[in-house]
């Protein structure tokens, strides 16, 4: 037992010894406002526009009908006028919102990372470093089909769901960016092994 202990003693020596977790100053770090971010394309305005209209359609024409075949309110129109004119209103706003969202919408590819920032009123920051990516794919929706447009997905490990999607890229850029961060995973792991 006092063998153990003198063991477990050197060995805890050794690691004091070449631990080292020093003070970082913060005007040291590079940031994230740094660099250049690139826009997500312009046509993507119409994949999100489109995509929500196809929704408020459905709801305009879908609460007007159950309006109109409940015993309740089949009498009174007025039910059927204000879920229209709700729709229409939530219609326009959303259109309004999209828009102003879209500003928001950016990502930076950085020598070990990834980042991506979205959000109007709750601005949104996510970065993921290449050597946290388990794997990337690049998807079309038929919208973006329509469109020539692709999406970035972005997977870490401990899920099903991409950890990052960035929407609206060319194919060119989707591909070339998709190439780059696989590049990337695979130096770590050269790294890694040796």
């Amino acid at each position: 037992m006092p063998e153990r202990m003198q063991t477990l003693s050197l060995w805890l020596q050794k690691m004091t010894e070449s631990f080292e977790n020093l003070a970082i100053d913060l005007k040291e770090i590079p940031s994230a406002q740094e660099g250049d971010y690139q826009k997500i394309e312009p046509a993507y305005r119409k994949v999100a526009i489109i995509g929500w209209s196809i929704l408020f359609l459905i709801y305009l024409i879908v609460m007007p009908i159950i309006f109109y075949f409940n015993d309740e309110t089949q009498d009174e129109p007025i039910f059927i006028y204000a879920s229209i004119a709700l729709g229409l209103f939530l219609w326009g706003m959303n259109i309004l919102w999209v828009n102003a969202a879209f500003k928001k919408k950016k990502y930076m590819l950085r020598q070990k990372d990834l980042i991506y920032t979205k959000g109007l009123l709750w601005s949104k920051r996510t970065t993921i470093p290449f050597n946290r990516i388990q794997h990337a794919e690049v998807k079309q929706g038929p919208l973006e089909r329509m469109f020539k447009l692709h999406n970035l997905k972005v997977f870490t490990a401990g899920g099903s769901s991409s950890d990052l999607s960035i929407p609206g890229l060319t194919e060119d850029n989707a591909s070339r960016m998709k190439e780059y961060i696989l590049n990337k995973i695979e130096e770590e792991e050269i790294k890694d092994e040796h």
